[in-house]
């Protein structure tokens, strides 16, 4: 993951409204269950209820600062390196369409990819957020490293010829 990591942090920015809003349903549904005792029926003490609707806040919280440290250093980006970004991360758009969107060649698009990529990577990391931390705090969450998980195969960006098989 270590030359794709940047790409990482913004597939688990997008998914991100997706995990809170399950994170919300869980919290809720346990909270519910507190109020009408459920979780005892299950044979689930109310301690282990209530340390599972710790972890669900601890880990959006977790998102939560994700989320405002991504918004930080997109917004350190020139406006069109944040453009192309958002475009491809968020908008779920293809480097055709953001080529044939901004009149310029799919190659000039990946190009500035390349370059919007890099320059995000060094805006995180300026603001202290690196591959360790990202690895370690947030693809840990099981909803996260889900999110993730293609981007971990190392041909994810890259031809494979599938010819003698």
């Amino acid at each position: 993951m270590t030359r794709l990591w940047c790409n990482t942090v913004l597939v688990a920015f997008s998914a991100m409204q997706k995990i809170v809003k399950d994170y919300d349903f869980a919290f809720k549904s346990r909270l519910q269950s507190s109020f009408m005792s459920v979780h005892l029926k299950n044979g689930i003490p109310t301690q282990t209820l209530v340390k599972e609707m710790l972890e669900i806040n601890r880990r959006k919280l977790r998102l939560l600062i994700l989320r405002d440290t991504v918004n930080t250093a997109l917004g350190a980006l020139p406006p069109s390196e944040k453009d192309i970004l958002v475009r491809r991360f968020l908008k779920g758009e293809t480097f055709q369409e953001i080529a044939l969107r901004q009149d310029i060649s799919i190659r000039t698009a990946f190009r500035r990819f390349d370059k919007a990529r890099e320059d995000f990577c060094r805006a995180l990391e300026a603001v202290g957020f690196t591959e360790k931390h990202f690895r370690e705090t947030y693809l840990s969450d099981p909803a996260v490293k889900a999110a993730c998980s293609r981007l971990d195969d190392e041909t994810y960006f890259t031809a494979k010829s599938t010819a003698g098989k």
